[in-house]
């Protein structure tokens, strides 16, 4: 008397997701679509600019979460804060791909105090310790240490 091997039913293969990008395989730029105004506009007034990542490396790579951003002028920084209140999920950037970011800041008044007039962006991506820099030319921006709630932030990386 024969005996039937049970059925196993295979799962479906999960492939592992890719590694995290590193800093130095990204390409980043401003990107059209913000409200930001070259040189600033209208003190007081929310602005957005939009960074783009472009993968300029050769293996698809993951970005999660939010990028640090810090402004600086000289030895004076302005560091924005994550914008939680945007959900996001993971980017999978293939090579030659992009993703995208937005900064929320307060336009600030030229030689007015509580103002940074930034020269540039350094940003960190998600999951890394080195950063970039690109020049900023979105005009002066009010410092947040003394707004109550803060007005200067970083959304998350999303897809392009």
């Amino acid at each position: 008397m024969a005996v039937a091997a049970p059925v196993v039913s295979a799962a479906p293969a999960t492939a592992a997701p890719p590694p995290p990008c590193l800093t130095s395989d990204l390409a980043l730029s401003w990107a059209p679509g913000g409200t930001a105004v070259s040189g600033g506009t209208d003190p007081g007034s929310s602005r957005t600019a939009v960074v783009a990542l472009r993968n300029s490396g050769n293996t698809a790579c993951l970005l999660d979460g939010f990028p640090k951003v810090t402004l600086a002028q000289g030895a004076t920084t302005e560091t924005l804060v994550d914008q939680r209140s945007v959900s996001h999920s993971a980017v999978t950037l293939e090579p030659g791909a992009s993703a995208r970011f937005t900064l929320t800041f307060r336009q600030g008044q030229s030689g007015e105090d509580g103002v940074i007039e930034p020269v540039t962006a350094s940003v960190t991506p998600p999951n890394n310790t080195a950063s970039q820099n690109i020049r900023w030319r979105w005009g002066p921006v009010a410092e947040q240490e003394s707004a109550d709630p803060p007005r200067n932030f970083v959304g998350p990386v999303v897809a392009a």
